[in-house]
């Protein structure tokens, strides 16, 4: 039975349908909802080929998003983007012919997204015994203890007789209740805002409105005014209208489908499979990613290398897959750089068939370089099973020492110290200025990169170490190179100065004769007050003694 969750008063859910083609899911949809989501085509057909979508009310006015996704082997990796995200499964079996090949392939594929909450829905019951409902019913319950671990609800009705309809809807009412309640007291724990995230099914233009887009809000808020970025795109538009099941909003919450109009997005730009974020989030856009695979779906007994068709989102394109020995890890590596986001759940289909391969998660999505690979992998084999922000954290300080965070009122934990955008570990920070410190303490002068070469540190957080170490009168910048001790440092000068410095030294021992001088925007007033203005007394000695006597 499905455990009592705590009261949750507002909520926006979805639910997936899925299973093998002709077992009465689109119908089983109008029954629940009144509202018939197969296209004219596909209604002359008899199959569905794309997602239909569709809603009801629960008995307190909160709307669950119902997705309808294609039953057929052809349409694998549009079911793929109908489930990649829900709340609750509802896995429908046609009484009259049982289990089938189609719906292991669908609840593998939900399982492999990270659905837990599964319900399973015996249809068209009026065409069997008792008996033989008795059978199936069985059947499916084993199997989907077999394949995921999770003991599911199960029900029979009859779609088209509106048999047994509204105990159905009261079940699924009851297990989106207990999802959203364990995700609420998950947050809570948490206590971290997390941004949008949206994958794009649809896109289109309004008249009058401009472009719109449609996807399924799988965590964070959208509101009117929102500043949101696409990708690969990478362009940046104003959230102008919200809308939700033919109802207008001002804000919006996950898990919820949604029509998003964008001001500033032209319909070009935008299609589907691009990802809709909030535009102070830059996800990295790689061609390479390490990957976890998930234990429950490696079902291939000789691991070797091979093409595949990964599905992540509505995303789906062509990859290189390739084991890395001894872990469940692997690296996928793509056509085209594609956004990336640490824990997003991805399924890995046989190319150009059905069968899935694995379903993953990526744990890693940055050039390996400048880390001790066999270090590198065992942190991520060894990463927890339930993935969140701060586990990626937690990685990253004891596989680096530091992890890069864009949150605006970031606050570093005990033992942390937090230098934007960076957050270190203070022994680790303190250990790193005693490196650097020693490198310069023979006398030799160092740029920033070389710094970094040499302790194999990134050199964007080397600058600011660096940059802590002059505050603290340990170093200081000479010839665009850094020197242990105190000294004037030539960063502090004005542009003007330091281009005038550049020129200095390009003209060597020769000294600079100040008829040759080239200062953005003219030289007018450069006279004899402006240079000492400009200059300091050190660098003073190093224009032409004749030239300086001639102003």
């Amino acid at each position: 039975m499905v455990s009592q969750p705590h009261n949750v008063e507002k909520y926006q859910a979805v639910i997936g349908l899925a299973g093998h083609v002709d077992h009465g899911k689109t119908a089983l949809i109008e029954a629940l909802t009144g509202i018939v989501t197969a296209r004219p085509h596909e209604q002359q057909l008899g199959m569905t080929q794309d997602l239909g979508f569709a809603y009801f009310k629960d008995d307190n006015n909160n709307t669950i998003g119902v997705v309808d996704v294609p039953g057929h082997e052809r349409y694998l990796r549009n079911m793929v983007s109908g489930v990649w995200h829900l709340n609750v499964l509802l896995l429908v079996i046609a009484a009259d012919e049982g289990w089938m090949p189609m719906t292991t392939s669908h609840l593998q594929v939900a399982h492999a997204m990270g659905i837990e909450d599964i319900v399973v829905c015996i249809n068209k019951r009026d065409k069997v015994t008792v008996d033989q409902l008795s059978v199936v019913e069985d059947q499916a319950l084993d199997n989907v203890m077999e394949m995921t671990g999770l003991l599911p609800e199960i029900i029979s009705v009859s779609a088209l007789k509106h048999d047994n309809i509204p105990a159905l809807r009261d079940l699924l009412i009851e297990a989106v209740k207990a999802n959203i309640d364990r995700k609420v007291l998950s947050d809570v724990a948490d206590d971290q805002v997390v941004a949008p995230i949206m994958y794009i099914d649809r896109s289109f233009v309004v008249n009058g409105m401009g472009t719109v887009l449609t996807g399924t809000l799988a965590q964070g808020t959208l509101s009117l005014g929102d500043k949101v970025r696409c990708f690969p795109s990478n362009i940046i538009g104003t959230v102008r209208s919200l809308q939700a099941y033919h109802q207008q909003y001002q804000h919006l919450s996950a898990t919820c489908r949604v029509a998003v109009n964008v001001k500033g997005f032209s319909r070009k730009e935008v299609g589907r499979g691009h990802l809709l974020t909030s535009s102070t989030i830059t996800p990295p856009l790689h061609s390479q990613c390490i990957v976890r695979i998930n234990k429950t779906a490696d079902k291939l007994k000789q691991r070797k290398q091979r093409h595949v068709e990964v599905a992540m989102g509505t995303w789906h394109g062509s990859a290189l897959l390739s084991y890395i020995p001894n872990t469940q890890l692997a690296r996928l590596t793509f056509e085209k750089s594609i956004p990336m986001i640490f824990g997003q759940r991805l399924a890995m289909i046989q190319k150009g068939g059905c069968g899935l391969q694995h379903g993953a998660e990526i744990v890693w999505s940055t050039p390996v370089m400048g880390y001790p690979k066999r270090r590198l992998y065992q942190a991520l084999d060894n990463l927890p099973a339930l993935l969140k922000p701060e586990s990626q954290r937690e990685m990253l300080l004891a596989l680096q020492g530091y992890f890069e965070t864009t949150e605006v009122d970031f606050e570093s934990a005990q033992g942390q110290t937090y230098l934007a955008p960076y957050c270190f570990d203070d022994s680790w920070l303190a250990d790193s200025f005693m490196q650097i410190q020693t490198l310069l303490s023979a006398g030799i002068s160092m740029a920033s990169a070389e710094i970094a070469s040499r302790l194999r540190i990134n050199e964007a957080v080397i600058e600011i170490l660096m940059q802590q170490l002059k505050l603290q009168e340990k170093v200081h910048v000479s010839y665009g190179k850094w020197c242990l001790g105190q000294g004037e440092n030539e960063d502090e000068l004005p542009p003007a100065a330091q281009e005038i410095l550049q020129q200095i030294r390009g003209f060597g021992k020769a000294g600079l004769e100040l008829n040759k001088v080239t200062v953005a925007g003219g030289k007018s007033g450069l006279d004899n007050s402006a240079i000492k203005n400009i200059l300091p007394l050190w660098m003073i000695p190093f224009i032409s003694t004749w030239a300086y006597i001639l102003i």
